[in-house]
């Protein structure tokens, strides 16, 4: 039987970051989990866990020191795979910045930050750091972006970064950066105010970047595009990948290169029209996957798979909905796989497994309860109000499929998610290649949720470990942006915000904390 257990370890020695507190167990003392807490004050705290594989981890944070008027100091640890702390050091930023986006290189992390939402400064700036574990260097770049600008998509390479910026009512940019040099080069997409980046990404090879854009041609019809761009904007390569009819829209790309140095993009499909069978549906929705091979150029394929028409659909969606549906469909002379199922989906990043190509996503929708209060009219009589207050973002499932080099879909099978809501959209399911089989994993509540596949058949259905606390005597409470993460070999890390109480403490026997453990996967 494969499944994820607490890792049990002694550690050497204890971490000196303020507010940070772990047991260490004795010379005859029981062994503890792997796992250190961090005293917080609410799970608003902004502690941040990257992953460096074998390189370890870096934790970071927003201090409460003040380096001057317009910028606060910024704490960021790197612990080694046994959590021994290896370095600490701060960088002041700005007060109105916070962490966007992140890319993780070979021996660097990379971390865009960006101006906030509740941000009044009318300059839009932003900073990249840089950091590089083994040797505990931090570089700090930063740069200014065209009012209205909002970055969606950062990558970098050696010493080069790319901002995919997207601007309301005008063409999309994309901001070149000589990170050495410090400097800075912005250039539009192209021709036309209704054309922004949806996926971007360096060349490794050479000083461009590839990038799809998408070009609104009409109110429903628009064309997407895979171009390569140099640092001066000029376009060195442009392929048409699909022409937009009715309403379907490709969303949330995901590209890789194949064996034979083809370009296989993958990624999730809007269908709408008349067979979702709603009005006012939001432009986001899902209805399933989508994978298209370039090669020499040229789109070589473009294939659509329905949600509805995977092999495993009537575990997603209940085998009654899908035969009612084949009915509707039979009586209207159509195909299920002109409906429509409508998700809401999180894509993760691609996985390349026994030269497969695997593909995931997440189910999710808002979730929202009622509340009533009682209210007086003119003439003092009493009547209830109700209002709705948003709980956070409900995931549902885990759907992962699998494609051969040509963009075929060869396998589909998917995890049911229990009891998770979160106010963050990021991907909360591992999927991790063991042998011939497949886990899907997750975390919530303190517990690890595991399903073991292999294609299309389940080996071993969804079943949940408790994850170890601290003491043997801590009680969970609740969690919070609770999350687990593949880290090297068969590691992983979770992490996130927990209440816990413990009555055989005599005093502060209730303490919040963000937590981070580490798990192994153990057959």
């Amino acid at each position: 039987m494969m499944r994820i257990v607490l890792l049990v370890l002694i550690l050497a020695g204890f971490p000196v970051i303020p507010l940070m507190s772990q047991k260490q167990a004795g010379e005859n003392a029981p062994e503890k989990p792997l796992r250190i807490e961090i005293q917080a004050r609410s799970v608003n705290e902004t502690y941040r866990v990257i992953l460096c594989g074998t390189n370890g981890l870096v934790m970071f944070f927003r201090s409460q020191e003040v380096a001057d008027a317009a910028r606060t100091k910024w704490y960021f640890t790197c612990y080694d795979t046994n959590f021994r702390q290896r370095w600490t050091k701060d960088v002041a930023l700005f007060n109105d910045q916070d962490v966007m986006l992140q890319q993780t290189g070979t021996d660097t992390l990379a971390l865009f930050f960006g101006r906030t939402a509740k941000s009044k400064n009318p300059d839009n700036l932003f900073e990249i750091l840089r950091i590089i574990p083994a040797k505990g260097t931090l570089i700090l770049n930063d740069g200014k972006l065209d009012n209205g600008a909002l970055v969606d998509f950062f990558g970098f390479n050696g010493d080069r970064a790319w901002l995919g910026a997207n601007i309301k009512g005008e063409a999309g940019k994309i901001v070149a950066i000589g990170l050495n040099k410090g400097r800075q080069n912005s250039f539009s997409l192209g021709n036309g105010s209704q054309i922004s980046v949806l996926w971007l990404r360096p060349d490794h090879r050479s000083a461009t970047v590839s990038a799809i854009v998408k070009r609104q041609v009409s109110k429903k019809s628009a064309e997407y595009y895979m171009v390569r761009y140099d640092t001066l904007g000029v376009i060195k390569r442009e392929i048409l990948i699909d022409v937009q009819s009715g309403e379907r829209a490709l969303s949330q790309f995901r590209v890789t290169e194949t064996a034979n140095g083809a370009e296989l993009l993958l990624g999730s499909y809007s269908q709408g029209g008349t067979g979702s069978g709603q009005k006012n549906r939001p432009a986001d929705n899902s209805t399933g996957f989508f994978s298209c091979l370039l090669e020499n150029g040229a789109k070589k394929s473009l294939n659509f798979f329905n949600y509805l028409e995977f092999k495993n659909a009537a575990s997603l969606v209940g085998e009654n909905d899908i035969m009612n549906l084949q009915k509707k469909a039979l009586k209207k002379n159509k195909t299920i796989g002109e409906y429509s199922l409508d998700y809401s989906v999180l894509l993760h990043p691609l996985l390349s497994s026994n030269d497969e190509h695997i593909l995931s996503a997440e189910v999710f929708a808002p979730q929202y309860h009622t509340e009533n209060f009682t209210d007086f009219d003119f003439y003092g009589r009493p009547y209830t109000n109700s209002y709705s207050v948003f709980d956070g973002y409900r995931f549902y499932h885990a759907v992962v499929a699998g494609f051969d080099a040509e963009g075929k879909m060869k396998w589909d099978n998917n995890v049911e998610i229990r009891n998770l809501v979160s106010f963050d959209l990021s991907p909360k399911t591992v999927i991790f290649p063991s042998e011939s089989n497949m886990v899907l994993c997750y975390e919530s509540d303190g517990k690890v949720g595991s399903q073991i596949i292999s294609g299309n058949m389940v080996v071993e259905k969804l079943d949940f470990a408790v994850m170890e606390m601290l003491n043997p005597n801590d009680k969970l409470l609740s969690e919070s942006k609770g999350i687990m993460e593949s880290w090297y070999g068969n590691y992983f890390l979770a992490h996130g915000y927990q209440d816990i109480k413990n009555v055989a403490l005599e005093s502060n026997n209730k303490r919040l904390v963000f937590y981070f453990s580490k798990l192994r996967f153990e057959k």
